[in-house]
């Protein structure tokens, strides 16, 4: 995912004031704090929200299922078409004979689209593989002609993905996600609230109990929220009350403010956690390389762009990794990495490559098979 930012920033910033969308009536930060989702209790949180929101979360989760003595999260990242990694890693992981129940998953953008299925088990491993190794870029996007990209706030057509989406996540995908939340399980994905300029934390299995009508399409529009690339595609609009009026959020990649979902930043701040009897465990599945490879940078703005916004997004997955690192290390949390590893020497210009994705979903597959994780950022530094 980060080299798309990078490649639509500049011709974002170039068209950003001329589309012609329908002008938006500014409200106040006091109304976006109030907002919620009518019929939707308890579905969504502030990714900055303080530690005691996420500890009652725990609670609720405890209570749910008050045999269960310790954690087990999964996080899965952003990272586009990268996200074959995570598809093959799954079923490797499966095949292995290793692969736990997950009492918790989470989701960033392409990370998001594979959190349902993780999180319902490995016999949904051949639907991910379909996912991410069946597809081609005419199946997430079509790019605009010149009038489009003059009235629209979008370089690319998002509907291919929401339909890919609703082809995948039905009724019967979110009952199977329901029951698993009665039973105490969490499956989290995150989108980012461009207004708010914060990271909203869905929870997707609540929205999957609810009894309103709209569950399946509230579900599928966080989904195609959290992977809509800012600039790329159009942000997704979310309809909201504040007790008095009405008003639609704009809600873009997840990726925006997180790039994997594994321990929030209050969280990590305070270092706070429920004792546990039993050790949580936490893995992380990074759907990208750790740190950028060396390359001469071309001297024209495009590339210095990529190259600088690819630099940043690398660095601050790191220092994400370090957060998590510490967190586990304070809580006697068990912490794993994996990350689409050194020697995979595939390249491709085209996004959506289906030669690429194949063959990283195989790479995949084998460090899955094998138990590629490392227990900390020097390891994987060092793996490098």
């Amino acid at each position: 995912m980060r080299y798309l930012f990078a490649l639509l920033l500049p011709l974002s910033l170039a068209l950003g004031g001329c589309t012609t969308w329908p002008d938006r009536i500014p409200r106040l930060e006091a109304q976006a704090e109030a907002a919620r989702l009518p019929n939707f209790e308890s579905v969504r949180y502030w990714a900055d929200a303080p530690p005691a929101t996420y500890a009652a979360m725990r609670d609720e989760i405890a209570t749910s299922a008050p045999e269960r003595q310790a954690d087990t999260l999964l996080a899965l990242s952003g990272g586009a078409d990268d996200g074959a990694y995570a598809a093959g890693f799954l079923k490797g992981w499966s095949d292995s004979g290793e692969r736990p129940q997950f009492s918790i998953v989470s989701g960033v953008s392409t990370g998001a689209l594979i959190a349902p299925f993780a999180f319902l088990g490995s016999e949904y491993d051949k639907n991910l593989r379909a996912f991410y190794t069946e597809i081609s870029r005419k199946d997430i996007y079509r790019q605009r002609g010149i009038v489009g990209l003059l009235t629209q706030p979008s370089v690319a057509d998002s509907a291919p993905l929401a339909e890919l989406i609703a082809v995948n996540i039905d009724e019967a995908i979110l009952d199977a996600i329901a029951i698993e939340h009665g039973s105490g399980r969490r499956l989290l994905v995150q989108t980012t609230n461009l207004d708010a300029g914060r990271g909203v934390i869905w929870d997707m299995g609540a929205i999957a109990q609810s009894n309103d009508p709209r569950r399946l399409e509230l579900f599928r529009r966080v989904l195609l929220a959290s992977a809509s690339v800012p600039g790329l595609f159009a942000p997704v609009m979310i309809e909201v009350s504040d007790g008095a009026k009405s008003f639609a959020e704009m809600h873009v990649d997840g990726a925006v403010t997180a790039g994997f979902l594994a321990v929030t930043e209050t969280m990590a701040i305070s270092g706070g956690l429920r004792p546990e009897v039993e050790q949580d465990r936490i893995f992380i599945i990074l759907n990208g390389r750790l740190r950028p490879r060396y390359e001469t940078v071309g001297a024209s703005t495009f590339s210095i762009v990529e190259r600088a916004l690819d630099t940043v997004l690398s660095a601050y997955d790191r220092a994400n990794l370090v957060n998590a690192q510490l967190f586990a290390a304070n809580n006697n949390v068990d912490l794993a990495i994996t990350y689409i590893g050194p020697d995979f020497d595939v390249e491709t210009e085209e996004l959506f490559s289906q030669p690429y994705m194949n063959a990283l979903y195989e790479h995949g597959a084998e460090r899955g098979r094998t138990g590629a994780w490392y227990g900390s950022l020097d390891q994987t530094l060092e793996g490098q």
